[in-house]
């Protein structure tokens, strides 16, 4: 006999494990449903904070300002599993909102991150009051071989006054995980994420009018176990991109896209293209990026500098989903590369898009210039009900990778292309300048110093023709002279003549009249007359001789005045050629000395690097390039870990907490020395001298070797005076002396009982000292001179540091010496076993 009946799906409370820890495995997602439950039902704050996290057993609450759930919503909708409310009322009563939540997944999250839910919620109930209802849930009774069915949810509900604020507020008691510094930072981050912010404005201040208008979503998250924030990326951070592109696509698919320089690399340029073709699968989506150069003329006027930003790329860089007004969780999380663009710069693919190759001005590959996930801070928002093929995985973390996605991808990746042509060509215009500009000035440097040449070569040759024409005149007035001379000499012989004439003709004379007067006869008379005669003629003849003599000395003088003049006049102008000669000379030789200045300070500088290498060899051979890619794989590898440890049984899981937070400190170790090798090779440390404040770089030095020291129980003390500076000299080479200084006092303590570092210092006069003390071996003093020669080293080999070279303190001398100071060994204070001194000059 044949009997017919029907039969029923009976449900397994193993289900409820099925969607709740096994369907939702990512904390933050779980998290982030509750938030878009308070969303859909109109709350307008949602408080998330988490108490006693940091071991399993502690308190998550999420507490909003919605309509709550009234008994009957909470008896339909809530306690049924895979309801359609949500497909049937997709839009919210009073705010009009489209309902983001799907699937109910919202209790399961519940049950993924606690044992135990009470939920507290106060609503208006369809007679128009208000009633509170109090719900408790013990997943743990929900054990696998039950049916849900069978298993009580107690509640109770009461009526509250009129003036009670609706809302609900979900409490999830004793947690099933602990949550580390780095979960919640990383929870901080993505709760913060979670809201599209081109949707609502962070804080804003609103007045609620019922069917009006909605006045916008916010959420506050508090975790006062790790109460430390990420700096908020707002406009004071964003407006020292290179560039903003906007893009958008309409409800015909056809995309558009609009760019606007903030700092230019050459030119400001704002530029907007069209596609010529439209996306088969996406409509109704937009999109926009800041795209970021990390080199210090973009932040020259900004309370950011270049490097950390390039921090901040580094971890909060990339370009995120969201699906109408939430995030879609995955995309745009650091390591994550789905636009493909640090794969394409990786592999140094030279290509773009065809859409945007148009725009290229040079011949270049401007897909080098590729901006990676690190250089792009931006989002995309797609509309679902446009979009029905983009569609988010069960597990709330991805969207199916379908045709729909890849238009979205190329959407992006278009975007992306776009501003990389343009800076590419900015780039290249700006180095073709660069170089045709060096190229000019190099010519014009040439032009100008053949010039000199030649005009000092043609005033070098002109000052001595005035010296040889000076010269001719100085030696024909010269001969003037003697030949004046020589005349006058021989007038005066003349006149010494005419004289002894007179003088004989004056005795003649005398002789006549003595004669004449003892004769009287004629002939004595007539004698006497002739001697009178010949005096009157030599009397002539001497004033004649005196009257050209005369006329000799006056001619003499005019022409030695002449000469005089004339010797002057030459002297004058040959030193005004020489000074001309001097001063093209100077200029010249300023010239040269400026090119040698040049080369010179390239020698310094290539000889600072070669310097500060020898001082971190083993640091920068060890922590080169790819520390970044190391430090992440790390922090990937302690996430891992954390999931898998959770997932340990009890005892097994302390054990193995132990060695995470061993691996999670290395982790900030290796992160503080890959900054530390970055205060000695970076360019702000190896290209620009300043006066640095010592007591800071002195604890950049001690802090990647913080665990280092504690475990092998070294003690240190830094106490330099805030306000000791040095004066100014490269920051790699103040790093250098007191990494080297470091390394020695390490070594010199290892294997002593008493394990102590000081580094001490203070201001004498004019000078600066700074005294490095340790507790370790001491140093025979007649080894303290002979130590700071090269290859000289007593240290112990030191598994951290290696073995000496014998470098380290030759090195710290020269760089003091360079200075002007000193460095020595001296008697140590008591208590301590050695002493190193340094002294500088308080300034140049």
């Amino acid at each position: 006999m044949t009997h017919e009946d029907d039969v029923y799906f009976n449900i397994d409370s193993r289900l409820l494990l099925q969607l709740g820890e096994k369907l939702v495995t990512n904390r933050a997602v779980a998290l982030a449903e509750l938030v878009k439950n308070s969303y859909d039902a109109d709350a307008t704050h949602t408080l998330v904070s988490l108490a006693n996290i940091k071991n399993p057993g502690g308190t998550i609450i999420v507490e909003d300002n919605g309509t709550g759930m009234s008994l009957s919503i909470f008896k339909t909708n809530w306690m049924r599993i895979a309801t359609i409310d949500k497909e049937k009322n997709p839009i919210t009563q009073k705010y009009k909102r489209q309902k983001s939540g799907e699937k109910g997944i919202g209790r399961f999250a519940c049950r993924r991150l606690s044992n135990i839910l009470k939920i507290k919620s106060v609503a208006v109930t369809e007679e128009g009051h208000k009633e509170e209802l109090n719900a408790f849930f013990d997943w743990t009774a929900f054990t696998p071989g039950s049916d849900v069915d069978k298993i009580p949810v107690k509640y109770t509900t009461k009526p509250v006054d009129d003036n009670t604020p609706t809302g609900t507020t979900l409490i999830l008691v004793d947690a099933k995980d602990f949550w580390s510094a780095w979960d919640i930072r990383r929870l901080r981050n993505e709760l913060t994420d979670l809201i599209s912010p081109t949707t609502f404005k962070s804080e804003q201040e609103f007045e609620p009018v019922y069917g009006e208008y909605d006045p916008g979503f916010n959420m506050d998250f508090d975790c006062s176990e790790f109460p430390k924030k990420e700096e908020k990326l707002d406009e004071s951070f964003l407006k020292n991109a290179w560039a903003k592109l906007s893009g958008n696509v309409d409800e015909n698919g056809i995309a558009t896209y609009e760019i606007k320089v903030l700092n230019k690399v050459l030119n400001d340029i704002s530029k907007s293209h069209k596609c010529t073709e439209s996306f088969q699968y996406l409509r109704n989506a937009k999109l926009e990026i800041s795209f970021f150069v990390y080199k210090s003329p973009f932040f020259k006027s900004s309370e950011w500098v270049s490097s950390k930003a390039a921090e901040i790329g580094r971890k909060r860089g990339g370009i995120r989903v969201y699906a109408d007004k939430f995030r879609v969780f995955g995309y745009g999380e650091k390591g994550d590369d789905w636009l493909k663009v640090d794969y394409d710069r990786g592999r140094s693919k030279g290509g773009v898009n065809e859409e945007v190759s148009d725009y290229l001005e040079v011949d270049d590959r401007p897909g080098l210039h590729l901006f990676m996930n690190r250089a792009m801070f931006g989002h995309v928002m797609f509309i679902k009900s446009s979009n029905k093929k983009l569609e988010i995985t069960v597990n709330r973390e991805r969207l199916i990778d379908n045709e729909a996605f890849e238009d979205l991808r190329k959407f992006v990746r278009l975007a992306v292309d776009f501003a990389t042509v343009l800076y590419a060509n900015e780039v290249r215009k700006k180095l073709d300048l660069e170089d045709r500009a060096k190229e000019v000035e190099e010519e014009e440097r040439k032009k100008a110093e053949e010039e000199l040449k030649r005009k000092t070569e043609e005033l070098r040759e002109k000052a001595e023709e005035q010296a040889r024409k000076a010269e001719k005149e100085r030696k024909e007035a010269e001969e003037r002279a003697k030949k004046a001379e020589l005349e006058r000499k021989k007038a005066e012989e003349n006149l010494r003549k005419a004289e002894e004439e007179r003088r004989r003709a004056e005795i003649e004379r005398r002789k006549a009249e003595e004669e004449k007067r003892r004769k009287t006869d004629e002939i004595a008379g007539k004698r006497l007359e002739e001697a009178l005669k010949n005096e009157n003629e030599r009397l002539e003849a001497e004033e004649e001789a005196r009257r050209i003599e005369e006329v000799r000395r006056r001619k003499e003088k005019e022409i030695r005045l002449k000469a005089e003049g004339e010797r002057k006049r030459a002297e004058e102008i040959r030193l005004v050629e020489f000074e001309d000669l001097r001063k093209n000379e100077d200029e010249l030789r300023k010239l040269k000395d400026e090119e040698f200045k040049r080369k010179e300070e390239k020698y310094e500088r290539e000889f600072l690097q070669l310097r500060v290498l020898a001082s971190t060899g083993t640091s920068v051979l060890i922590l080169n390039h790819e520390l970044q890619a190391l430090v992440d794989a790390m922090e990937e590898m302690d996430e891992n870990f954390s999931s898998i440890i959770q997932k340990m049984p009890g005892n097994e899981r302390l054990v193995h907490d132990e060695i995470q937070m061993s691996f999670s400190n290395r982790i900030e170790m290796v992160k503080e020395f890959g900054s530390f090798v970055g205060l000695t090779v970076g360019g702000e440390s190896r290209l620009e001298k300043k006066e640095w404040v010592i007591s800071p770089i002195a604890e950049s030095v001690f802090r990647p070797f913080k665990w280092y020291l504690h475990e092998f129980g070294i003690d240190y003390n830094i106490t330099l005076p805030d306000n000791l500076r040095s004066l100014k000299m490269y920051r790699s080479e103040l790093v250098s002396v007191l990494f080297n200084l470091l390394s020695n006092a390490i070594k010199a303590i290892k294997g002593t009982n008493d394990r102590r570092i000081e580094v001490t210092g203070f201001e004498e006069d004019d000078f600066i000292y700074i005294w490095y003390l340790d507790s370790g071996k001491g140093l025979d003093k007649n080894r303290w001179e002979i130590v700071f020669e090269p290859f000289e080293t007593y240290s112990e080999p030191d598994f951290k540091f290696g073995v000496g070279t014998g470098l380290g303190l030759k090195i710290v001398h020269d760089i003091i010496k360079s200075y002007g100071g000193n460095v020595q060994f001296i008697d140590p204070p008591d208590g301590w076993k050695t002493c190193v001194e340094i002294i500088l000059p308080k300034r140049d």
